[in-house]
C-alpha cells in the first residue's frame, strides 16, 4: 500500500495516528499487551498528539503563532485576502481510544529505526532497521547486554529507504547522529507526512523484555486552505499551488532540527470535484489526502500562493518575506477572506422594549430584548445570515425632560459603569443571533415617606469639607448673596457684593446704571447702596472688623465666623457643625465700626438643589425648610439611555428608559423677600417690621444696615396729579423702598438693565432685554430672579409642586412691628418686573409682578393673566438657571 494513501486514511481521523500501529494500545489507553516479547526488540509506538488535552501546549516562539493577512491579486480579487493562523500538532484532531481501536485494524505501514549503544551518538548498534505497523521488527534483532548496556532509539515513518516518498538516510559516519534526507513530492496527493521519534538512553535490564516506548513527533508543517465564513465570492476553486519555496532539506534525529537546501520547487493539488466558495463557507478545501506536507523554513521573498478556479482565472498572494516561516509539527491554515465583509452585509441591531419605555417611581423593570446580525447583500436566504456579537458601549444618564432642540442637552456620560439610579442589568454583552436575546434593567427605588429625615441624613453623612471657597465654579470665582451649603466642615467667601463677580470678572452693571440721568421722573436706581453708603466697587472697600451670625434657624448649626484680609482679599470664614447640621438657613454679616455693611443667606440644604440645566428653575424656593414631604429623591423625570454596539461593525442602537417622579405636596417654609431686596425674611424671633404710617418704608442704605427689618410700604393719602387722560394717579398700595420720589418707583434693583415697566395706560410691555443680574438679586451662583414669561417653561412635563406658603405681611400684630405669615394655602413668587396699572377701576399705581399658584399643579401661571402686588409684602424667590 502507497505510505501517503495508508497516511491519507490515517489523517481522516487522527492525522499522524501512529499509536494506532501498536500492537498495545497507546498511553491514553486503559490497557498494555502484557505478553513479552521473544523473538528480538519489539516496539510501543504512540504520538505526541495523541493525549486527552483539549488542545496542543504551544510549543514554539510566540511570533509563530501570529496572524499575518494577504492580500489577493488577479481577476475581481480587490478586498479579498489569504488570513494566514497557526496553531501546534499536524491537523490536530483529538479522537477517543475507541475510534482509535477501529482504525488499527486497517494500518499497516513500516517504519525504520537507529539505535546508539551505550550513550553514543552514532547508529552503531542499529541502523535503519525496518519496522512492521505491529512494531515488531521486519528482521528481528535481540538485544544483548554483552554489546549494549543501554540503547538509544531513533525512528522514522515512513521508512527511511522508500525511494518512493523520497525520504532516504544520510551516509553512515561513526561520528555522525541519525541524520535523513526529505524533500516532498511535486504532487500534493503523493506526499506523506514525515514523522520522527527518539528516546533517552533505554537500560537494559527495564526493556529486554518489554516494548521500547517510541513518542512520534510531526517534522514537517501541514498546510491547508479554507473557505471563510463571511466568504461570498461565488466560484469554483479547481487547483491549489505553493510556488517558489524550499523542497529539499536534511533532519537530524538527534538534535530534531532542519538544515534547509536552496532548491526551489512548485506544490500542486488538483481538486476534483472542483470546491465551491459560496456553498462550503468554514471549510477546509485540501482535506485528507489534499493537506500539503512541506519542509519547516524561512519562506523565501517570491514563496506565493496561486489559487486557479474553473472559470480559468486565477488569484496569487505573496506568503514569503518579512520573516514568515513555517514552523516543525505545526498546522498553516489559509483562509479566503472577504475583507469587504462589513460592506457586502447589513447589519442588524435592534433593542426593543417590551413593554415601554417608561415607569412610574414605584415600577423598576424594564424588560427588553437585543438582536444582532448581519444579512448578506443580495442573498435572498437567510441561511447565510450570521450572529454578530454585541455589547453595552455606554450609559448616560440625565433628569429633566427636554425639547426637541434640546434633545442632547444635559447627558451625563456613565461610561460602561453602570448608573447609581439603577441597580441591575441583565446582560451587558452577548453573542447575537437572529432571535432576540432577553434582557432587563432594574431601576433603583428612591422613593422616600420621610424624605426629609433622608435629607437631613445626607447632610450629616456627607464627607465634611475643609476651606471650601463658595464662589468657585468650575475654577471661576462666582459671588452671590446666596451660597449653598451641602456638607459639614468650613467654608469661606470673599468680600465681594452680591453677584459683582462672574467668571473671574467684575461686573460695574450689577450695582452702577450709567444710564440714568438723576432726574425726579427717572425710573432707575443709578448707584445701588451698602450700609454706609454708595458702592463704588465690586468688593467691600470698607474698613471691616467684624463677621457674625445675625440668625439661623438651629443654635450652634453655623459657628465660628471670622474675617480676615480687607478689600478685593478679604474672606468670610465660617464652620458648620457636623453634630448640628441640617436643613437650615442662616445669615451672617459683616460690620465696620458695629454698623453692618454687607449680609449673606447661606442655605444648608441637598446639594441636588441647585443641579439643574440652563433656562430651568431652581428645585426648591430660596431658603426652603419642609417639615414633611413625600416624595422621590429626583424631581424630574430621570433617564438612562443605553447605547449597544456591535465591535465588528461599529454599528450601535440606543434606547432611553425613563423613570417619573413623585413628589407630593410638602409641608414647610422657604424664606421670604420683599421686592427689589436681597435679605431673606421670615416670621421668627429677631425678624422686626419698621414702623407703620403715612409715607415711611425703609432707605436702601438702612436695608443692608438692617437685614432682619422688613420695610412697611409707603402710603400716599393724597391725589398726588392726573395724567394724561384724565384719569388719577393714586399711591395706596406702593412701595417699601423710600429713596425713589413719591409717585415713582425704581425697576432695576434686580434686573440692573430693566428701564421700562409693564403698562397698559401707555401700552409698554416689561423690560425684555439682556438681564444683568444686580448686587440685591437674593439668587445663588448662576441664578436670577425670573422675569413673568419664563413661567411659561414650566409645561406639564418639568412642572415642580407649587409649595403654597402664603406671604409676609409687614402689618403684623397690634403695633405693627413683627411680620405675621397670610394667605395661607398659596403660592406667591416674585418676577423682577414691575407694572403700572388702574386699581380699583379707579386710579393707577405702581405693582410689581409675581407669580401666583393655589395647588400643585397651578404653576401655569402667566397663561394670559399677569398678577400684581404690593412691593412691600413678602413673597418667595424660585430663580431661574442663567
Amino acid at each position: 500500500m502507497n505510505s501517503r494513501n495508508l497516511f491519507t486514511r490515517m489523517m481522516l481521523g487522527l492525522t499522524a495516528l501512529t499509536s494506532s500501529f501498536l500492537v498495545a494500545c497507546s498511553d491514553v489507553d486503559t490497557a498494555q499487551d502484557p505478553q513479552k516479547p521473544t523473538d528480538g526488540i519489539t516496539f510501543n509506538m504512540s504520538d505526541v498528539q495523541d493525549r486527552s488535552d483539549a488542545s496542543l501546549p504551544k510549543t514554539k516562539a510566540p511570533e509563530v503563532y501570529e496572524n499575518h493577512t494577504v492580500a489577493l491579486q488577479g481577476a475581481d480579487a480587490k478586498g479579498f485576502v489569504l488570513e494566514e493562523s497557526t496553531v501546534e500538532g499536524v491537523n490536530p484532531v483529538q479522537q477517543s481510544p475507541a475510534t482509535r481501536g477501529t482504525m488499527k485494524t486497517s494500518i499497516d505501514g513500516q517504519f525504520t529505526v537507529f539505535a546508539c549503544k551505550n550513550g553514543g551518538v552514532s547508529p552503531d548498534y542499529m541502523y535503519n532497521e525496518k519496522v512492521n505497523a505491529n512494531g515488531t521488527m521486519v528482521t528481528p534483532k535481540k538485544w544483548r547486554k554483552s554489546e549494549a548496556s543501554t540503547l538509544k532509539f531513533y525512528a522514522v515513518y515512513p521508512a527511511a529507504q522508500d525511494a518512493d516518498q523520497q525520504i532516504s538516510p544520510a551516509a553512515y559516519s561513526a561520528s555522525q547522529s541519525p541524520v535523513i534526507k526529505f524533500s516532498p513530492k511535486s504532487d500534493v496527493k503523493q506526499q506523506a507526512d514525515l514523522m520522527v521519534a527518539k528516546t533517552a538512553d533505554m537500560a537494559y535490564d527495564t526493556y529486554v523484555s518489554t516494548p521500547v516506548p517510541l513518542q512520534f513527533t510531526h517534522a514537517t508543517t501541514a498546510i491547508q486552505f479554507k473557505i471563510g465564513n463571511d466568504l461570498s465570492y461565488n466560484q469554483q476553486v479547481q487547483k491549489i499551488e505553493i510556488q517558489n519555496v524550499y523542497g529539499e532539506g536534511t533532519y537530524d534525529l538527534a538534535t530534531k532540527t532542519w538544515t534547509v537546501g536552496t532548491t526551489k520547487k512548485s506544490y500542486t493539488l488538483t481538486l476534483n470535484p472542483t470546491f465551491s466558495t459560496a456553498q462550503n463557507p468554514g471549510t477546509v478545501m485540501n482535506g485528507g489526502d489534499g493537506t500539503f506536507f512541506m519542509i519547516p523554513q524561512t519562506l523565501p521573498d517570491d514563496a506565493k500562493v496561486k489559487i486557479t478556479f474553473a472559470s480559468g482565472k486565477y488569484w496569487e498572494g505573496k506568503i514569503g518575506g518579512s520573516g514568515k516561516s513555517w514552523a516543525e509539527g505545526t498546522t498553516k491554515t489559509y483562509t479566503i477572506s472577504n475583507s469587504k465583509d462589513l460592506s457586502d452585509r447589513d447589519f442588524i441591531l435592534t433593542v426593543t422594549p417590551t413593554n415601554g419605555t417608561e415607569r412610574e417611581y414605584n415600577q423598576f423593570d424594564l424588560p427588553f430584548t437585543v438582536t444582532s446580525y448581519s444579512h448578506l447583500k443580495g442573498y435572498t436566504g437567510t441561511d447565510r445570515d450570521k450572529a454578530e456579537a454585541w455589547q453595552i458601549a455606554k450609559y448616560e444618564t440625565r433628569e429633566g425632560t427636554y425639547s426637541a432642540s434640546e434633545s442632547e442637552k444635559g447627558w451625563h456620560d456613565a461610561g460602561a459603569t453602570l448608573p447609581a439610579l439603577a441597580t441591575a442589568i441583565l446582560k451587558t454583552s452577548g453573542n447575537g443571533g437572529t432571535s432576540a436575546e432577553a434582557n432587563k434593567l432594574t431601576f433603583k427605588d428612591d422613593y422616600k415617606a420621610d424624605f426629609v429625615k433622608y435629607r437631613n441624613d445626607q447632610l450629616k453623612s456627607a464627607t465634611p469639607v475643609t476651606g471650601k471657597d463658595l464662589s468657585m465654579i468650575n475654577g471661576k470665582q462666582n459671588t452671590a448673596n446666596c451660597y449653598i451649603v451641602s456638607a459639614p466642615g468650613t467654608y469661606k467667601f470673599p468680600l465681594y457684593y452680591g453677584s459683582s463677580r462672574v467668571n473671574d470678572q467684575d461686573v460695574a452693571a450689577s450695582f452702577w446704571n450709567h444710564t440714568q440721568d438723576g432726574g425726579a421722573n427717572d425710573m432707575t436706581l443709578g448707584q445701588f447702596q451698602d450700609g454706609l453708603g454708595p458702592i463704588n466697587y465690586s468688593y467691600i472697600e470698607r474698613t471691616i472688623n467684624g463677621a457674625e451670625v445675625i440668625w439661623q434657624s438651629k443654635n450652634g448649626m453655623i459657628k465660628n465666623v471670622t474675617v480676615s484680609g480687607q478689600g478685593r482679599t478679604g474672606y468670610v470664614s465660617f464652620e458648620v457643625d457636623k453634630n448640628n447640621i441640617e436643613i437650615g438657613n442662616a445669615i451672617i454679616a459683616v460690620k465696620s465700626g458695629g454698623t453692618i455693611v454687607w449680609s449673606w443667606h447661606i442655605w444648608v440644604t441637598g446639594s441636588d438643589v441647585a443641579d439643574v440645566q440652563s433656562q430651568t428653575f431652581l428645585h426648591e424656593p430660596i431658603g426652603f425648610v419642609p417639615s414633611s414631604w413625600k416624595r422621590t429623591t429626583y424631581s424630574e423625570n430621570r433617564e438612562i439611555r443605553i447605547t449597544f454596539k456591535q465591535p465588528r461593525s461599529g454599528k450601535t442602537s440606543s434606547v432611553v428608559f425613563t423613570q417619573k417622579p413623585h413628589v407630593e405636596q410638602a409641608q414647610g417654609r422657604a424664606m421670604y423677600f420683599q421686592w427689589g431686596r436681597k435679605d431673606p425674611l421670615t416670621a421668627a424671633t429677631g425678624f422686626t417690621s419698621s414702623p407703620w404710617g403715612h409715607n415711611v418704608g425703609i432707605s436702601l442704605q438702612y436695608a443692608a444696615q438692617h437685614p432682619m427689618v422688613m420695610g412697611n410700604y409707603r402710603r400716599f393719602g393724597s391725589d398726588l396729579g392726573a395724567m394724561s387722560d384724565g384719569k388719577l394717579f393714586w399711591g395706596d398700595y406702593f412701595n417699601w423702598n423710600n429713596n425713589s420720589p413719591a409717585g415713582r418707583t425704581y425697576v432695576n434693583l434686580w434686573d440692573a438693565e430693566a428701564k421700562t415697566y409693564e403698562s397698559d395706560f401707555a401700552h409698554t410691555p416689561a423690560y425684555s432685554g439682556t438681564f444683568v443680574k444686580t448686587v440685591y438679586d437674593p439668587s445663588p451662583a448662576g441664578f436670577h430672579v425670573p422675569r413673568s414669561a419664563d413661567f411659561s417653561k414650566l409645561t406639564s412635563d418639568r412642572r415642580r409642586a407649587a409649595l403654597r406658603m402664603g406671604c409676609l405681611n409687614p402689618e403684623g400684630g397690634s403695633s405693627f412691628d413683627q411680620p405675621v405669615f397670610s394667605n395661607a394655602g398659596y403660592g406667591y413668587y416674585w418676577t423682577s418686573e414691575k407694572a403700572f396699572k388702574l386699581h380699583n377701576n379707579v386710579s393707577w399705581a405702581y405693582y410689581s409682578i409675581h407669580a401666583y399658584a393655589t395647588s400643585d399643579d397651578d404653576l401655569e401661571i402667566q397663561r394670559g393673566a399677569q398678577y400684581f402686588t404690593n412691593p412691600g409684602f413678602g413673597y418667595n424667590v424660585l430663580p431661574i438657571k442663567e
